[in-house]
């Protein structure tokens, strides 16, 4: 499997980068005083490789980084090279995920838009198993877990120590598909008002009026971090697209801003979510 860095690794290959041009060391010249071939450290300035924290103390060591500063990297590699809470699941996520939740678990502002069902983050575990159990062949026990990861990840990311600022846009289509019985979508319903109240959370619908807009092609997510570049999560059929351009983000985060106005706001969409739960039979 190829290797897939975190926002820690990253952020990790991008000091030490800094650091060896801050000391006027070419690549080359760094891998001579350390005896390692100079593609090891254009590997690991470019994040295509793990990072231990004994490479890390070495590095220092050639650049002449101690105190707090040395203190630093080395916590930043020993946390890049830990293993999320759902390294267990990844049999049951689709391809692409585990970096996805790499990028969530050190985010600090998630803004989403969902078109066809109710967005993962929010939903209830009935819900969560028809959708599992729709989109592709999976033993119960399969279902089982992957609503197991679906429901940990929004106990951490809504309302966990570790909890995010959402801002969930939710086309209206996706309210009135029927998912499961009567009561899936009643508690789904009620689950998602719930939500709504808390205080980390912003939820607006993007009623049928609005008609073609910024974002007809389709759902997205936009991940703001603190001290790195934002990254916008694509999903199609058969995996996932991560976009970390700075041009690119930015278009993300004006169509975003487009859906927000469009919508309805925070008190008028809980009102509807509120009238289509009462109208279910």
């Amino acid at each position: 499997m190829p290797y897939v860095p975190t926002v820690r690794g990253r952020r990790l290959a991008h000091e030490l980068r800094r650091i060896r041009e801050q000391c006027g060391l070419s690549g080359e010249q760094a891998a001579n005083l350390l005896g390692w071939d100079q593609s090891k450290i254009s590997r690991m300035e470019t994040a295509r490789m793990r990072i231990t924290s004994r490479e890390v103390m070495e590095l220092c060591d050639a650049y002449s980084v101690d105190g707090d500063a040395r203190t630093a990297l080395v916590q930043i590699a020993r946390e890049a090279r830990r293993q999320g809470w759902w390294h267990p699941y990844r049999d049951v996520l689709k391809t692409g995920f585990s970096q996805y939740l790499n990028f969530e678990a050190e985010a600090t502002t998630y803004r989403s838009y969902e078109t066809q069902v109710i967005p993962g983050l929010f939903q209830t575990g009935d819900y969560a198993r028809a959708v599992l159990r729709a989109t592709r062949p999976r033993t119960g026990e399969e279902v089982e877990r992957a609503t197991h990861v679906r429901l940990a990840r929004q106990s951490r990311v809504v309302s966990g120590d570790d909890r995010l600022d959402v801002w969930q846009i939710i086309e209206e289509g996706a309210l009135h598909r029927r998912v499961g019985d009567s009561n899936t979508m009643r508690q789904q319903f009620k689950h998602l008002i719930a939500m709504s109240e808390l205080a980390n959370v912003s939820l607006q619908v993007l009623p049928f009026g609005v008609g073609v807009h910024r974002a007809i092609d389709g759902p997205f997510v936009l991940l703001t971090f603190d001290g790195y570049p934002d990254v916008l999560y694509l999903e199609h059929l058969m995996g996932c697209i991560y976009l970390e351009d700075s041009a690119q983000t930015t278009a993300g985060g004006v169509v975003f801003d487009h859906l927000r106005a469009a919508a309805l706001n925070v008190s008028e969409s809980r009102n509807l979510i509120h009238d289509m739960a009462g109208r279910i039979t």
